[in-house]
């Protein structure tokens, strides 16, 4: 197997685990597991390589995901709250925030983006890059461990010998093999498959659980497409001269392989090398693996998953920086306000969306590009802001067709809701 090798010296694997770890236990108790519950975490670092510093700026813990009958067309339900998600959506909240900034004349030089005049878009300042987290392998292609005495030879558990510890476990042991092996939850996609947790290697899949299946793609297959398309998604790309990926992936699990995560992020499409595109392309970062330090609520046979998600980005205080979730709204609102946009999450799809429009609205510029208007910008949905970035969507097609051919596609009903349609019936 070739390894990517990059020239850039950036922080150890210890040092993004420790700072993460420091961050987390510095937010308040609330929403935080017991000590008879376990969680995962995850956490995004960015470096500054010409200060030689690096800050945590987005973390998320989460073991849940809803099922397909629970989706909301608003917009106000998050739909996945696995922990690799939910610091992937902070981030985003993150980047927002920071492209607001580089708009105040009076914190414009603070920002960590900055208006390109020539290109009519934000571009990130040099030396920057993101440093990825997480406590546990995700769920799914990263999960299947090559047998150790046979070559190229995968474990494929026999169906009646499957367990799942909880509802939200993303591993499962064989009874007969020796010791605790790991094997995926997730299901697999597409009619010809009679068993949806046979071992299939490369295969997508949606995320693990009990119950009613999710629409939600499997952590595995998330991160891969994060290194493909970039970890800014469809509305920032709008918003960006290129992509952001990111450069290390370090994992913090007993469990791990780094030949497994290889494989699930990158390594599985690298024969179809004929994915080329003028600003996207297949991003091989250094994959790492961390044994100095443990999670202080990492996953036990003893404990409990966590029913609470958590989120936290690198914001102003009177922004509220730090959310708990219970099955993909705010902890705490009042059963008279469950579907209203108070009980949405700031990283849910509704608030990501109307910091877009903000954005919009402080560069009228962006407003004429798009052939919209401080007036008519009220009548732009999600689905259609989404398309406004062609030419990620038409990467998006492409990588779809040669590397994720059964991703999983929401109806776009579920995408066609508007901000002031929502606030307004409120």
């Amino acid at each position: 197997m070739d390894k990517f090798i990059s020239q850039t010296v950036y922080p150890s694997v210890e040092q993004v685990a420790n700072i993460c770890f420091a961050k987390f236990e510095s937010l308040p108790k609330t929403g935080k597991p017991t000590n008879n519950e376990w969680t995962v975490l995850a956490g995004v670092v960015q470096y500054d390589e010409k200060e030689d510093a690096c800050k945590v700026v987005s973390l998320g813990c989460g073991t849940k995901c809803i099922g397909k009958s629970k989706l909301c067309k608003r917009g106000l339900i998050l739909n996945d709250s696995h922990a690799e998600i939910m610091a992937r959506r902070s981030l985003m909240r993150y980047f927002y925030k920071e492209i607001k900034k580089s708009l105040n004349v009076m914190k414009e030089k603070q920002s960590i983006f900055t208006w390109c005049e020539k290109k009519g878009k934000f571009y990130l300042k040099s030396g920057l890059t993101y440093h990825f987290l997480s406590t546990q392998t995700p769920c799914g292609d990263a999960c299947i461990k090559t047998h150790p005495n046979k070559l190229n030879e995968y474990y494929e558990p026999k169906a009646k010998k499957l367990k799942t510890r909880n509802e939200c476990d993303n591993i499962v042991y064989d009874e007969d093999c020796i010791g605790n092996l790991v094997y995926t939850g997730a299901k697999l996609l597409g009619s010809q498959h009679k068993d949806l947790l046979e071992q299939s290697v490369g295969a997508m899949r949606t995320k693990p659980g009990k119950g009613e299946r999710t629409l939600s793609m499997s952590c595995s297959d998330k991160l891969a497409k994060w290194q493909i398309m970039g970890v800014q998604g469809a509305l920032i790309d709008v918003l960006l001269t290129e992509p952001i990926y990111f450069e290390t992936m370090n994992f913090y699990d007993t469990n791990i392989s780094l030949e497994c995560l290889e494989r699930a992020i990158w390594q599985r499409f690298i024969k179809d090398s004929d994915f080329n595109h003028s600003i996207y392309r297949l991003h091989k970062p250094q994959i790492r693996r961390g044994n100095a330090s443990e999670f202080i609520y990492k996953q036990l046979p003893n404990k409990q998953p966590s029913p609470n998600g958590l989120t936290w980005s690198d914001i102003e205080l009177k922004d509220k920086p730090y959310e708990v979730s219970v099955n993909g709204k705010r902890q705490g609102i009042t059963s008279k306000k469950l579907y209203s946009p108070e009980a949405s999450l700031q990283i849910s799809k509704f608030h990501l969306f109307s910091e877009f429009l903000d954005i919009l609205k402080l560069k009228p510029i962006l407003l004429e590009t798009f052939g919209l208007t401080t007036e008519n910008i009220g009548r732009l949905n999600y689905l259609t802001a989404k398309s406004l970035s062609k030419t990620y969507q038409s990467a998006w097609l492409d990588a779809k067709t040669k590397y994720f051919k059964q991703w999983s596609n929401k109806p776009d009903d579920l995408m066609k809701f508007y901000v002031n349609k929502i606030i307004d019936h409120e």
